[in-house]
């Protein structure tokens, strides 16, 4: 997307943005604005901007007075213009278009079948707002850590498929499009039993949240309360803890077949060792390192 842009005013302190790409299949922006601008442009036709606004300042985007805690979704090749006025701040998430309207249905339950040809804004609570700004800036230092030793991510990550997910969900609760939750208790069961099957199947593969949510057909939120009514954790607890169970029976016999523990981790798909071992001691009271000799010593 190019844009033009004409500053309006000077500011007393420097405006910041900070961007984390990959070659133009997705983005996130952290902006932070201290001058007053206009701006406009267009949309690449492939891609999708979802807005977190944090604060809004009385700035504007397509024609929408924004607000604070505002998500403001831009479609594929719209004509965006912008009012920025010092103070406004956002977290900005550029995606694929198929890539959201997939996210779309798996967060919520419902299939969309086409995008909206117009720029749409809904209101989030002030602490779901937080706790999406804080998901987005963590994920922006993971990933520009990243990028800083030269690991190329073409396709989105499972942590920004998550984090949109998290948006998909708040905008159709916002907007009332949420179906709600199935409290049957032989549902919630039959859902969970499913899953649980699936992620078995694929422990060694990536997990995201919203590919389970679309294998067993249901919502992010109907596919928490399965988790939680069933196994009293929620599914990304469920999933690390499957992996973790793993690696201790395959460290068992690790040394006689070879291997060593960091070649376990990583054909289960683990890439984080630090955090491995810290959640590996929490579960089972000792390290991978412990369970690998003392099973090689038995």
């Amino acid at each position: 997307m190019l844009v033009k842009v004409d500053r309006l005013s000077a500011g007393g302190l420097p405006s910041r943005i900070r961007q984390i790409q990959s070659h133009g299949k997705w983005a996130i922006d952290l902006a932070e604005f201290n001058c007053a601008l206009r701006a406009s442009g267009e949309l690449d036709r492939g891609s999708v901007v979802i807005l977190a606004v944090e604060r809004a300042c009385d700035s504007t985007i397509c024609g929408i007075p924004l607000e604070d805690h505002m998500i403001v979704t831009i479609p594929a090749g719209t004509t965006v213009t912008a009012s920025v006025q010092p103070g406004l701040s956002y977290a900005g998430a550029v995606v694929p278009a198929a890539k959201w309207a997939e996210i779309q249905a798996g967060a919520t339950g419902v299939i969309v079948e086409q995008a909206a040809d117009h720029p749409s804004a809904v209101r989030l609570t002030p602490n779901y707002a937080r706790t999406i700004r804080g998901q987005i800036e963590l994920l922006a230092d993971r990933f520009a850590t990243a990028a800083s030793a030269g690991v190329q991510m073409e396709d989105p990550p499972v942590a920004f498929v998550e984090y949109l997910g998290s948006l998909a969900e708040a905008r159709a609760v916002a907007d009332d499009r949420d179906p709600g939750i199935d409290r049957s208790a032989r549902r919630h069961l039959r859902q969970a039993s499913a899953a649980e099957d699936f992620v078995h199947a694929h422990i060694r593969e990536d997990m995201p949240i919203i590919r389970l949510c679309r294998e067993v057909g249901v919502s992010r939120r109907q596919l928490e309360y399965a988790f939680r009514t069933t196994f009293a954790v929620s599914p990304l607890e469920f999933i690390r803890a499957l992996r973790l169970n793993e690696a201790r029976r395959q460290l068992a016999t690790a040394r006689a077949n070879g291997l060593t523990v960091t070649k376990v981790a990583m054909d289960l798909g683990i890439t984080h060792f630090g955090r491995f071992a810290a959640s590996y001691r929490l579960l089972f009271g000792e390290s991978p390192k412990e369970t690998f000799f003392r099973a090689g010593r038995s």
